[in-house]
């Protein structure tokens, strides 16, 4: 899935070291999934991980929400006026090749420029994620 090196995501459900920990939703004993367990994982103790943090994971989600709203602030400045660009062209039927332009943008301008805009969403989502996880800002 990811680049080679790159750590695997985990889901977080709950607090760690929770008494019912490796059961199912009635409290029976359910198995672990592949890859999963006290087996070659590196498990974080509570008073290691920085999620157990709230005014890390604050700062985290005010980082995220950040980011996310300068992406969509840069999506509405490029993809937002191109209904208005359209509407200053002069009308497809009357001109030739007025709808080739359009369709050009659309189809075929567009596409990178989302690619390119969601690429840099991740890199840096990512990035906080990393500077979240490593409190002394070496990544």
């Amino acid at each position: 899935m990811g680049a080679p090196g790159t750590p695997r995501r985990e889901v977080v459900t709950g607090a760690t070291g929770t008494s019912r920990q490796g059961h199912g939703p009635s409290g029976t004993a359910r198995t672990p999934r592949r890859g999963h367990g006290p087996r070659g994982t590196a498990r974080i103790r509570a008073h290691e991980d920085p999620a157990a943090d709230p005014a890390a994971v604050r700062s985290l989600m005010s980082r995220q929400l950040r980011l996310a709203a300068m992406t969509s602030g840069l999506l509405v400045a490029l993809i937002g006026p191109l209904p208005l660009a359209f509407r200053a062209l002069p009308d497809a039927a009357t001109r030739p090749g007025g709808a080739l332009v359009v369709w050009a943008v659309l189809g075929v301008a567009a596409y990178p420029a989302l690619l390119l805009i969601g690429r840099w969403y991740v890199v840096h989502a990512e990035r906080n994620e990393r500077d979240a996880g490593d409190p002394t800002g070496r990544a």
